[in-house]
């Protein structure tokens, strides 16, 4: 990996996020709210999704590693339907071009789903995969980019492990050492409702993963790396290193609607807790070949709070409620902006202020084409960013209300705040805390409406 410039050991720690899944917030003012947060908790790497007909913007990209944050693009292709290796190495070289040292595609490859029916069905469905995935692959060592093996789906349609183990065999077979010692594989770290020292022993310690048995116990949760890397190290005769994904989703069948409760909200900080003093713990429970563990969702004011005690910034410290006027307090606001002024550097605040007045201006401008196009809006549905993967009945129910309820609808959010009453889906996981927070400061009328119909 070194050969392509790229050191995973370039920063000691091995926290990372998923970012959202939609072209949308690749934009400046998202980058200026996420950066803080993503400093805050100590990140070093970030899944970014590539626009499925669309590139990452050059400019997010170098903000991301302006702060030495170092972004894994996962490409959404098709197995059985790839773009042509020409327009793939086009692609790969642009990646190259603006800093992007590794990308992962064909995800799922044991998944139906990710397949035509035709060819899911034909015989030597391992075999065929890896001749596929191995062209691509070669592509991006050409133009100097490291191909993540894809991401399997935890116990999946075909079992994983199978699918794990019949991979690295063909990959032993018809690919030389120089193809092993450059690969780099994936795993999830969904919990699957379990908490995080579920199956912490490993396969050495655990009763075998028997597929799709009913009622037993199986290899799924956040320590399901260490059953790929055992089946890695017997099939290629060597540890391999791992990024983990997915870690702290809750639910891995519950797709966009990840239930969040109390207990998945615990564990989820239990997780972020673990890796962030994950090179100072002398039992340290994240190995070494363990390159990077991305968490679930973005990092939240609440989840910062209770995961990251120390080096809080400007940007948090300024609109956080430590210097929020509050009654049941004595001290004064203007005592308490005297003390943070105290407490920082003057040279850095005056930075925050000049970044805080190009936001402002930027949501006059949006209020302007606003309000030119009307004035305020009686009732906004405020659909979430990820409604693309909404399955076209969902969508359908959506449309439906839109059209009875006669409302505006979009996923606007200055929209959002200058209507009188806003419709939002009943699972808040899919809405940002900021929006939330901006709507309820704004007294707008919020109504949750559910896409489950009666009788589910």
């Amino acid at each position: 990996m070194e050969a392509y410039g790229f050191s995973a050991n370039r920063k000691s720690k091995k926290l990372g996020f998923h970012y959202y899944k939609d072209a949308g917030h690749f934009d400046d003012p998202s980058l200026d709210y996420w950066l803080p947060k993503l400093q805050a908790s100590g990140t070093s790497w970030l899944v970014v999704y590539a626009p499925e007909n669309g590139e990452i913007p050059e400019n997010f990209i170098n903000r991301l590693r302006d702060v030495r944050i170092e972004p894994v693009v996962v490409l959404n292709y098709s197995i059985s339907e790839p773009p042509s290796q020409q327009i793939f190495r086009q692609r790969m070289a642009y990646y190259h071009s603006i800093g992007i040292h590794m990308v992962q595609f064909f995800n799922r490859p044991n998944m139906k789903s990710s397949w035509n029916a035709e060819d899911w069905v034909k015989p030597g469905l391992v075999t065929r995969f890896i001749r596929r995935y191995a062209d691509y692959a070669a592509a991006c060592v050409q133009e100097k980019v490291i191909p993540l093996f894809p991401l399997l789906e935890p116990g999946g349609d075909y079992w994983d492990l199978a699918f794990l183990r019949s991979s690295a065999k063909q990959i032993r077979k018809e690919y030389s050492d120089a193809v092993i010692s450059n690969l780099v594989f994936s795993a999830s770290g969904c919990l699957y409702r379990h908490a995080i020292e579920w199956n912490e022993a490993g396969p050495a310690g655990c009763p075998p993963a028997v597929p799709y048995a009913e009622g037993q116990v199986d290899h799924r949760g956040f320590y399901l790396f260490q059953w790929y890397q055992d089946i890695l190290k017997k099939e290629l005769g060597k540890s391999v290193p791992l990024l983990l994904m997915n870690a702290g989703m809750w639910d891995g069948n519950a797709g966009i609607f990840d239930v969040v409760t109390r207990d998945s909200k615990q564990q989820y900080l239990n997780i972020l807790n673990l890796l962030q003093d994950v090179t100072q713990k002398a039992d340290n429970k994240i190995p070494p070949y363990i390159l990077s563990c991305c968490v679930y969702k973005l990092p939240t004011t609440e989840t910062l709070s209770a995961s990251v005690p120390v080096g809080k910034n400007a940007a948090d410290s300024v609109f956080s409620a430590d210097i929020s006027i509050n009654t049941d307090v004595k001290v004064s606001f203007s005592e308490k902006f005297l003390q943070f002024l105290k407490s920082i550097n003057l040279k850095n605040f005056f930075e925050l202020l000049k970044k805080v007045g190009t936001k402002l201006a930027s949501s006059i401008n949006n209020a302007a084409r606003f309000l030119s196009r009307g004035g305020s809006l009686k009732e906004y549905f405020l659909l979430p960013e990820v409604n693309s993967l909404f399955t076209e009945e969902q969508m359908n129910t959506i449309r439906q209300y839109i059209k009875i309820h006669k409302c505006a609808s979009g996923n606007d959010l200055n929209e959002a705040l200058a209507s009188k009453n806003v419709i939002m889906l009943d699972d808040q996981a899919l809405y940002p805390a900021y929006m939330l927070r901006q709507l309820r400061d704004r007294n707008c009328a919020v109504h949750m409406v559910s896409l489950q119909t009666q009788g589910d």
